[in-house]
C-alpha cells in the first residue's frame, strides 16, 4: 500500500480544506454531499466537465481509482477513506442485484 502520509509542508488548497475535514470527521456518507463543495474546481482537477462530475457524484460507482486517488491527494487524505464511503453507498445496489439474481 502506498504511503499517503502528508508532511506539514504539503499544503492544502483552502477550498479543499473543508472537504478534507468533512471526510476526516466521517460526515460524508454519500458522495453527492460534495456537490456544493468546489464542484467546478474538483471537476477541472479530474479532467471532467461539471455535468460528468455531477453524474459521478450521483452514481459513485462511476468514479475511477484515478479519480478517487486524485481527490484524496488534493485534499490530503488516504484514498481508502473515499473508497469506503463509495463502497458503503453502493452496497445496497449490490444486495439488490444479488437478490434479483437469486430469485431467478
Amino acid at each position: 500500500m502506498a504511503d499517503w502520509n502528508f508532511k506539514n509542508e504539503d499544503g492544502i488548497d483552502t477550498e479543499f480544506e473543508n472537504i478534507q475535514l468533512l471526510f476526516l470527521s466521517g460526515k460524508v456518507k454519500h458522495m453527492y454531499e460534495l456537490l456544493e463543495r468546489s464542484p467546478t474546481k474538483i471537476a477541472s482537477l479530474l479532467g471532467l466537465n461539471y455535468n460528468s462530475y455531477h453524474d459521478k457524484l450521483r452514481n459513485p460507482e462511476k468514479f475511477t481509482s484515478l479519480h478517487i486517488n486524485t481527490i484524496a491527494y488534493a485534499i490530503r487524505i488516504n484514498p481508502d477513506i473515499i473508497h469506503n464511503v463509495i463502497q458503503k453507498e453502493i452496497l445496497e445496489q449490490v444486495i439488490q442485484k444479488f437478490e434479483k439474481y437469486k430469485s431467478k
